[in-house]
């Protein structure tokens, strides 16, 4: 691995052997290599769709991952709900937030009623 390169967190996590058959690559591997890592990626990680939670007397009426936020639509349901249906819909957009401990939590910022 090149000097001008932080090689401190890969050589933590990554397996030795795993490293040096990286260092062996061409840059037409490497990109390769990225691109199955970045793919690879998604499908370990959660997406916020999977982590939403809403409370009692409420209902997910749809979700939708949008670059950088998910858009939530959430309806009320029960005891908070209206008789006009529409009334009772709210849009929020939904992003993970990393906090000093190394977590993810979920911030949900309020846009407004949606007619759906």
């Amino acid at each position: 691995m090149p000097d001008d390169v932080d090689a401190s967190a890969a050589e933590q996590t990554l397996p030795d052997d795993v490293r040096e058959t990286i260092d062996d690559l061409n840059e037409a591997e490497l990109r390769a290599v990225i691109d199955y890592a970045q793919a690879r990626r998604q499908e370990v990680h959660s997406t916020v769709t999977d982590r939403l939670e809403v409370g009692p007397g409420e209902e997910i009426v749809r979700a939708e991952e949008r670059p950088g936020y998910t858009e939530v639509v959430v309806r009320l349901t029960g005891e908070n709900e209206s008789d006009d249906d529409a009334a009772n819909r709210y849009l929020y957009h939904v992003r993970e937030e990393p906090h000093v401990n190394g977590e993810t939590r979920l911030h949900w910022e309020y846009i407004g009623r949606v007619r759906e």
